[in-house]
């Protein structure tokens, strides 16, 4: 009966990581092309990761997901001229603070860019 604390405990942990790595994802559907990056920050939050191009911007977010395995779960919103262009998505497997393996940005990977968006 000692090690049942510890068992609930860790339940709790790995649904709440689960759930945590989840979030991030339905978070990011929540962003549309032509979003300024004010709306982005109001979603996801601060990025943990920038890395800029000219007038290209790539804000990266991460969450260690434990759904079957520890995984990190990576969104990259894309900016340009401060207004989101697309989102993409990435995993990671390695052990450790999933902050510590944020991908350097293949700037040929940014999608194509909005130049003016105009309401009807």
């Amino acid at each position: 009966m000692k090690g049942l604390p510890v068992v609930a405990l860790l339940a709790v942990t790995l649904a709440g990581g689960c759930a945590s790595g989840s979030a991030l994802m339905k978070k990011s559907v929540l962003l549309d092309r032509g979003n300024p990056k004010e709306r982005v920050l109001e979603v996801m939050g601060a990025p943990g990761d920038r890395q800029f191009r000219g007038d290209v911007e790539a804000w990266q977010y991460c969450r260690t997901d434990y759904s079957g395995f520890s995984a990190d779960q990576y969104v990259v919103v894309w900016l340009y001229q401060g207004r989101v262009t697309g989102v993409t998505t990435y995993r990671n497997t390695e052990f450790g603070t999933c902050s510590s393996f944020f991908k350097t940005v293949r700037w040929e990977d940014a999608p194509d860019r909005t130049i003016e968006i105009r309401q009807r």
